[in-house]
């Protein structure tokens, strides 16, 4: 069995946030660490998606707005049919 490396942290948060977390988790049958992690690994996957979109965005402006990009793209025109 492959040993995950973990590391114990201490947050603070609301104490209504917490009832919230407390009641979830009777109803899901999980403990409260579940879905603590569950929370965090979700909340990092949305940040690098939103990361990986703006960078996205910013290559879609640079190819629309750059000279030689522009020219890299219209290779269409080089194209000779026989």
């Amino acid at each position: 069995m492959v040993s995950i490396q973990q590391e114990k942290i201490t947050i603070t948060i609301p104490t209504k946030v917490k009832e919230e977390v407390a009641k979830l988790k009777d109803d899901l049958k999980v403990s409260m660490n579940s879905i603590y992690q569950t929370a965090i690994q979700e909340y990092v996957k949305q940040k690098n998606r939103e990361k990986l979109r703006a960078e996205a965005l910013q290559m879609v402006d640079e190819y629309k707005n750059n000279p030689e990009m522009i020219e890299l793209s219209n290779f269409e025109e080089d194209i000779v049919e026989y």
